[in-house]
C-alpha cells in the first residue's frame, strides 16, 4: 500500500511541476512589469531558472513508467521550453537594441 502511494507521488511530480512553471513565468512577467526599475538581468536569470525547470520536469516525466505521463511531459515541457526560450531571446534582442 505504501509503495503504491509513493509511486503515485513520484509519477505526479512532473505533471505538477509542469503546471507550476508556466504560472511562475507569468508571475515573473507581471511582477517585473509593475516594477520597471528592477535590474533586467534579475528577470532574465529567473526566466532561465524556469526554463531549466522545464527540462528537469521533462526528464522526470521521461523516467516514469506510464506512457501517458511520458507523452504529456515531452509535449508540454517541450512546447513550454521552446516558447520560453523564444521569449528570452526576444527580450535579450530588445534589450540589446535599446542599449547604446
Amino acid at each position: 500500500m505504501r509503495t503504491q502511494v509513493q509511486e503515485g507521488q513520484k509519477e505526479a511530480k512532473p505533471i505538477i511541476l509542469t503546471m507550476i512553471l508556466p504560472i511562475a513565468a507569468l508571475v515573473v512577467l507581471l511582477i517585473f512589469q509593475q516594477f520597471p526599475n528592477v535590474n533586467f538581468w534579475i528577470s532574465m536569470s529567473l526566466y532561465l531558472l524556469i526554463n531549466i525547470g522545464f527540462l528537469i520536469a521533462m526528464l522526470l516525466g521521461i523516467r516514469t513508467k506510464k506512457i501517458p505521463i511520458i507523452i504529456f511531459s515531452v509535449l508540454a515541457n517541450g512546447a513550454f521550453f521552446v516558447l520560453l526560450s523564444a521569449w528570452i531571446y526576444l527580450l535579450l534582442l530588445g534589450h540589446g537594441m535599446s542599449e547604446p
